[in-house]
């Protein structure tokens, strides 16, 4: 197992839990959706650019994939493993609301520089995200389905994901 997608909706812990598993295994590269598709001050790069940026970095020989299900279906064959980071929504609302007060008028670390959280603009953003839940369900929930001839895992809790953690590490 090279090759590892960690998918979810907004705010249930990707980026967090994908560096987890490049402390296990340092030799694999994260790569980050949210990197491909922004440049700065929020502003998105075209689809196009995204799609190509994602392609070139699906040639390596290992990487772990991190991000939400609009790029499923163009990684998903190239993958050996794939994580659907699925907590109770109770708990992605409380990440969403705790989110930008961790990195308050600063960029995550997954996300391109000059990115900022502001808590009022990430919580327009957090609302929308809340509300299209049962879109992101549907979307990966097709894809997690569908996929077969790999490992998958459906995380809904700390202990799911150790187990995940501890697999990708004894490979």
């Amino acid at each position: 197992m090279k090759k590892i997608i960690i998918t979810g909706a907004n705010g249930v812990g990707k980026s967090l839990f994908a560096s987890k598993l490049a402390k296990a295994r340092p030799d694999v590269p994260v790569i980050s959706i949210d990197e491909m598709k922004l440049q700065t001050n929020w502003q998105k790069r075209t689809r196009i650019e995204i799609e190509t940026a994602l392609a070139r970095a699906l040639e390596k020989d290992a990487w772990i994939l991190e991000g939400g299900p609009g790029f499923l279906s163009q990684a998903i064959a190239q993958a050996d493993a794939l994580v659907w980071l699925d907590p109770p929504e109770y708990v992605r609302a409380l990440q969403l609301a705790v989110r930008p007060w961790k990195n308050f008028g600063q960029t995550r670390p997954e996300l391109p520089p000059g990115n900022l959280d502001w808590p009022l603009q990430q919580y327009f953003f957090a609302l929308r995200s809340l509300k299209n839940k049962s879109k992101f369900r549907s979307c990966i929930s097709e894809a997690f389905r569908c996929a077969s001839g790999f490992e998958k895992w459906q995380c809904r809790n700390k202990h799911d994901r150790i187990a995940v953690v501890s697999r990708w590490s004894s490979v």
